[in-house]
């Protein structure tokens, strides 16, 4: 039902569907609710795909995907400039000055007195977390 801005109904959607199903048994009904609610993902569906494909060709397009390519080649280079700019000559020794140590940079840890069990069961697959 759709409703006016005062309260008053001004479209019942549901006295149509009411017709549809009356004298329907359980079963019919089930099997109608589930056609109607797989049209409606369906739709659903195929509005968000064509939403997502924009301007991509079939997913074997060539030309496609070296667009694409050239697009993240120039966004990278275009980040790397500004990261010149911003940073200076200093590059990754100044980013690391203000931003401090982003996810992902690992640094190398030298303790010293470790018992032997540790060098016997140590992984070198696996990280070892400190902290």
């Amino acid at each position: 039902e759709k409703y006016g801005p005062n309260g008053e109904v001004l479209e019942d959607s549901d006295d149509d569907e009411d017709e549809a199903t009356a004298g329907m048994s359980d079963a019919q009904l089930r099997e109608f609710n589930a056609k109607k609610k797989a049209a409606q993902k369906t739709g659903f569906d195929d509005d968000y795909d064509e939403s997502k494909k924009g301007n991509v060709g079939k997913p074997g397009d060539e030309q496609a995907e070296n667009e694409y390519v050239e697009a993240l080649k120039r966004e990278k280079e275009a980040r790397l400039k500004r990261n010149e700019e911003e940073f200076g000559i200093d590059g990754e020794s100044s980013r690391l000055r203000f931003e401090g140590f982003r996810q992902g940079i690992y640094c190398r840890v030298r303790i010293d007195g470790i018992p032997a069990e540790f060098i016997d069961s140590f992984d070198p697959t696996m990280p070892l977390v400190i902290g």
